[in-house]
């Protein structure tokens, strides 16, 4: 690597985004429409590079079906490293019926969370954040209102009373290793501003 993809490579900031897809719409799609493009247009005034990974336009139908989106999320998050955006509210997500062996071989701590049964959502938030220390100070996480659900349809609410019970235990773990929490926005503008 030369001195000038080193400089390239240390102006740049890409931040992995992290929610459920269902009921998270509203707020990523404010978020690429409106946020987003202000602080693109800050960093380049900085001459800094932005990004944003945003994995539901990403992973394509035919690699779901060969179980590759873990292994995609969790390839990501690596390249993002240290930035990470959590996005949480009444959904727990979407649990895989398996693990690629491949990925548990080069991943051994997904073996463990896999017995759990936890959500995509979860892992990304594992991997990304919660069992790397050093990510304080550059892991966000945003929880929304419950009481935004009201009225909405059946793709914000959690899947079942388990599912229930893992976004609130999910929840008071990142409460717990003191990230940088908002609680309770209200609306998907009011996420923007924070």
């Amino acid at each position: 690597m030369d001195t000038a993809d080193l400089k390239y490579n240390d102006r740049q900031i890409r931040v992995f985004i992290s929610s459920t897809f269902r009921d998270m719409q509203e707020e990523r799609d404010y978020l690429v429409k409106y946020i987003f493009p202000q602080l693109r247009k800050l960093c380049e005034s900085r001459d800094v590079v932005w990004g944003e990974v945003d994995l539901r336009w990403g992973v394509t139908d035919e690699q779901a079906a060969e179980g590759k989106v873990l292994p995609i999320c969790l390839e990501e998050i690596k390249r993002c490293r240290p930035y990470f955006i959590g996005l949480l509210g009444e959904r727990y997500g979407w649990v895989p019926d398996i693990i690629p062996p491949e990925l548990l071989e080069t991943e051994p701590w997904l073996k463990e969370q896999f017995e759990g049964r936890k959500s995509v959502t979860e892992l990304e938030i594992l991997h990304g954040v919660l069992r790397d220390p050093k990510m304080a100070g550059h892991a966000y996480f945003y929880f929304r209102d419950p009481e935004y659900i009201k009225g909405k349809s059946s793709d914000f609410a959690s899947e079942d009373a388990q599912s229930k019970e893992k976004v609130r235990i999910l929840k008071q773990q990142i409460r717990a290793k003191q990230f940088p929490v908002r609680e309770n926005y209200p609306t998907p503008e009011a996420l923007g501003e924070l």
